[in-house]
């Protein structure tokens, strides 16, 4: 009888065609055309699926799961860039670009991944027009986002308004329009990461957010009371 690890790496994904990123599809489907083999594999929270300046081997696809893609200065000094979705290609610009990775990846939430050869990958685009069309059309939006991102970080902002923006962002993400329900993935001091503040701010200023309820601050989730006063301090 084959393991519970295998038949969940085996059966079939169950999400809905639009939980992942449009852009997917046409790689998937170029991938297997072209009859390309890739590793199917589960990762517990908290694995590092590869790490800044490690030899780029390949991508990883980002199937199920969520994952921080992270820079850290010469001093340590780490900043969570985004958090990778269903259907991301993690490593790509590394990949096409490069000889090293340039940011580290490192699961938040259990993942599965089908991981590509860095050989397989450049066949693909060499023998597949529409594989080239997609890895380029997926590459493009990596780009996009990631420019956003600098863009929000590098605005002159308090880092009152950036937590609260960052609040508001998964908010969305959930599909949240009123008051609602974040689950809490992530630690203080990876939120602290991602708006570049230090651990002991994002503390301070979840307790303020608390004694004027504007969330409640449960041991597995945070919950948005007030989203009305939370769009007026990420305006701040």
């Amino acid at each position: 009888m084959p393991s519970a690890q295998k038949q969940q790496i085996d059966e079939p994904l169950r999400q809905a065609a639009d939980a992942l990123r449009a852009d997917l599809q046409p790689l998937l489907q170029a991938i297997q055309a072209s009859n390309i083999s890739h590793l199917s594999s589960l990762h517990p929270r908290g694995k590092v699926l590869f790490a800044e300046g490690e030899a780029a081997r390949g991508v990883s696809i980002l199937r199920t799961g969520k994952a921080s893609i992270s820079i850290a200065s010469s001093e340590g000094r780490v900043v969570i860039l985004r958090i990778a979705q269903a259907g991301d290609v993690l490593g790509l610009n590394s990949v096409l670009g490069s000889s090293f990775y340039n940011t580290t990846v490192k699961t938040v939430a259990p993942c599965r991944t089908d991981f590509i050869a860095r050989a397989e990958l450049i066949e693909l685009m060499e023998r597949s027009q529409p594989g080239a069309h997609a890895l380029l059309n997926i590459l493009s939006r990596e780009v996009a986002e990631l420019t956003e991102r600098a863009r929000s970080l590098l605005l002159p902002q308090t880092a009152n308004a950036k937590l609260a923006r960052l609040l508001l962002e998964w908010c969305g993400e959930s599909g949240v329009n009123g008051s609602g329900v974040i689950d809490r993935v992530f630690t203080q001091e990876q939120i602290a990461q991602m708006i570049c503040s230090s651990r002991e701010t994002v503390t301070r200023l979840l307790a303020s957010f608390g004694r004027r309820q504007i969330v409640k601050i449960t041991s597995d989730a945070i919950l948005i009371l007030d989203r009305a006063a939370l769009e007026e301090v990420a305006l701040g």
